[in-house]
């Protein structure tokens, strides 16, 4: 890949990464049942409710956040846009969808086929 590829995803992913950052004071410990008891049967509904999609949202920013920092890590290394299963490099048409891609279309088919298969033989 090109510098100049380089320098638009590592802003593409800088931009990505700031506004996931903005307001973020996403803290899993802090979603903890609330210290008073919640007498109403509604009220612990709806807190669990909010409990549960606050904690929802919490991990997936933590994951997104997580494979921002990890693509512009590869970009620093100079590896960026290379298949981590087959060391081909992955389409720009791909990282352009996808910035944070880590594998080629084949390579994450292959391991999406793989998981479903492993995930039929654990259930069946």
């Amino acid at each position: 890949m090109i510098k100049k590829n380089f320098k638009y995803f590592e802003r593409k992913l800088t931009a990505q990464l700031q506004n996931l950052l903005v307001g973020y004071d996403c803290n899993l410990n802090d979603l903890k049942t609330p210290d008073e008891h919640l007498a109403d049967p509604v009220d612990q509904a709806a807190y669990a409710t909010e409990r549960n999609f606050s904690h929802h949202l919490c991990s997936r920013n933590n994951g997104l956040k997580r494979e921002i920092e990890h693509a512009l890590q590869k970009i620093e290394n100079g590896d960026y846009g290379i298949c981590d299963r087959c060391n081909e490099d992955i389409p720009i048409k791909r990282l352009k969808a996808r910035p944070t891609a880590r594998y080629c279309i084949n390579c994450k088919a292959q391991l999406e086929n793989e998981q479903m298969l492993t995930d039929t033989q654990g259930h069946g």
